[in-house]
């Protein structure tokens, strides 16, 4: 009976193990497809209209909350249509294979567009020519930070240089698949 025991125990570590494995496993697949440009897989590991939706919802958010002071609540809903008539477009244009392949490899255009779209003011003079540095690296200079499961069948992973912690990709099991479904980039401060 204990040898049974046993047995059925190792059986159930391997496949916790496996389990606790596989976004990570994705995430490399992710990775390997956005630096070899294979759209065809990429597509595979991203689900693109939710992907969208999240995104677009964020930003909704993020707009509403900027002009908070200034929009009457009875007008709530009329900027909401109209925020998704300017954005949907916007992000279907701007999240593809392309775009996230080139987003995992190293990011710039997100942190331009996102400073665009919250018509946030340009850096400082120190910081654009630490950004012009930067530009020089190249591609690939985002590496992966860290991931961990958040719940059975959600997982993060963020990813930055020197350290740093900029991009949060979340990922979600569809069926067999684990799948990108939000990305949210992470406020940096230096010290």
């Amino acid at each position: 009976m204990k040898k049974w025991l046993s047995i059925g125990l190792a059986i159930l570590l391997i496949l916790a193990g496996g389990y606790i494995a596989w976004p990570r496993y994705s995430l490399g697949q992710l990775e390997s497809a956005a630096r070899d440009e294979d759209l065809e897989a990429l597509r595979k590991y991203v689900d693109f209209p939710l992907l969208r939706d999240k995104l677009q919802s964020r930003l909704q958010r993020r707009v509403r909350e900027s002009m908070a002071e200034d929009l009457p609540a009875e007008w709530g809903d009329l900027f909401a249509a109209g925020t998704n008539l300017f954005m949907a477009p916007l992000l279907r244009q701007l999240v593809t294979p392309e775009g996230v392949a080139g987003l995992l490899r190293g990011g710039r255009d997100l942190r331009a567009l996102e400073r665009e779209l919250y018509r946030q003011p340009t850096a400082p003079v120190g910081e654009a020519e630490a950004g012009r540095d930067a530009d020089r690296d190249g591609p690939g200079d985002w590496k992966l930070q860290g991931w961990r499961l958040v719940a059975l069948d959600r997982a993060s992973a963020d990813y930055g240089g020197d350290g740093r912690r900029e991009l949060r990709l979340i990922l979600e099991r569809q069926g067999l698949r684990w799948r990108l479904v939000d990305i949210a980039l992470l406020e940096t401060r230096e010290t």
